[in-house]
């Protein structure tokens, strides 16, 4: 965290977002015709337009409120206001850095551990668990749409083959993620080859005995935190139905931007087209003009008008991509600062000794942990 406040990290996400912008202006250029797409984004209506931004920003407060219930849920306390704060510092990294969105997640868990007085290893679990719940959103979507479209229209048979290994690496992504959430002897193997791989790269300059100590108690204060999460699962309720309702408003953002176009289009194609550009997310393939060129082909080949198609894109990735960035990047900045200087909220008496209300965390799930890690 202490690159935060380079030059050269700015530098870097300049050089990488300015490529790819390239890119996506060059596709459209000889696509299209950059004339014919300013044609329509002036006849926009304003009003649709910034109702998409309003809609962005309350799907990532809702984000924000999925997550807080989460870290309840663990006996882990904070403020609403610094869950949005993290939220949005993490996504920095989700926008610029082609990998599957795991980074803003880890600097979510790193920041908080450090600003409060919580385990890292449990509020790591409130940040995978939510992980989790969006991976489900964004399978049982790409289902549902890939359904819809399946019974209303006849795609090449190519389309369909890519919409469908795109599902299978999202499903097998969610199954992977849960699979190593619920094993801790999985995550103890896993710990094991990568000590022995360091290991060997740094041939006896490296005692990892240290390493491998601190990192098993993480390891079992993430596993408590996940069986805590999965043994209630009433608790489990509102953060799914906060996730839900943020995924609502950010899937009606693409409505507002077509509504901004007046163009109607059917609720099928959103879902598709909206889920494809989570599962490259998801699988580390969602890269700044990649993406813009992915929708907008996706658009056009379920038969929207190509210039109709790009407008779209450009200006959904205006609200998506660009407004995300700037406040994004404040937001990690501002983080930054306040690791350098030793501030945050210090939550003093948010550990609970026994678990906390319901939460199931304390010192007799510990033996029973060490059992299934033995």
């Amino acid at each position: 965290m202490t690159t935060a406040g380079r030059p050269r990290l700015t530098k870097r996400v300049f050089l990488f977002v300015s490529f790819g912008l390239l890119a996506f202006l060059l596709y459209l250029y000889y696509l299209v015709g950059l004339t014919n797409i300013a044609d329509i984004i002036e006849r926009t209506n304003l009003v649709y337009y910034a109702s998409a931004f309003i809609a962005f920003v309350v799907g990532i407060v809702f984000m924000s409120l999925s997550w807080h219930d989460l870290l309840d849920n663990l006996a882990v306390h904070n403020s609403i206001r610094r869950n949005f704060q993290l939220v949005w510092a993490g996504m920095f990294f989700d926008a610029v850095v082609p990998e599957p969105g795991w980074t803003g997640d880890l600097l979510r868990a790193y920041v908080m551990s450090k600003t409060s007085n919580q385990d890292a290893g449990t509020i790591a679990a409130s940040v995978i668990g939510q992980k989790i719940i969006g991976m489900a959103i964004t399978v049982i979507d790409l289902v549902l749409g890939l359904t819809i479209l399946a019974f209303n229209y006849s795609l090449p048979t190519s389309v369909s083959i890519f919409i469908a290994f795109v599902l299978f690496l999202s499903a097998f992504s969610l199954f992977i993620v849960v699979y190593f959430s619920s094993r801790p002897k999985a995550t103890k193997k896993m710990l094991d080859w990568l000590i022995r791989f360091v290991s060997f790269l740094r041939r006896g300059r490296w005692n990892p005995t240290s390493f491998r100590n601190r990192a098993q108690e993480t390891l079992g204060e993430f596993h408590e935190g996940i069986r805590a999460l999965s043994g209630n699962l009433k608790a489990l309720v509102r953060p799914i139905v906060f996730s839900l309702v943020s995924w609502a408003f950010d899937v009606s953002v693409i409505f507002l931007v077509f509504a901004s176009l007046r163009y109607p289009i059917p609720v099928d194609k959103v879902l598709i087209v909206y889920a494809l550009t989570g599962s490259l997310q998801a699988i580390g393939v969602s890269l700044v003009g990649f993406t813009e060129i992915v929708v907008s082909s996706s658009y056009a080949i379920l038969g929207l008008p190509i210039a109709v198609s790009m407008s779209a894109t450009l200006l959904t990735r205006i609200v998506t991509l660009w407004l995300k960035l700037v406040v994004s990047y404040i937001a990690f900045q501002w983080t930054g600062v306040e690791l350098l200087m030793g501030q945050g909220p210090k939550n003093r008496d948010s550990r609970h000794n026994a678990g906390g209300k319901g939460n199931g965390i304390g010192e007799s799930a510990k033996p029973k942990l060490a059992e299934e890690e033995r």
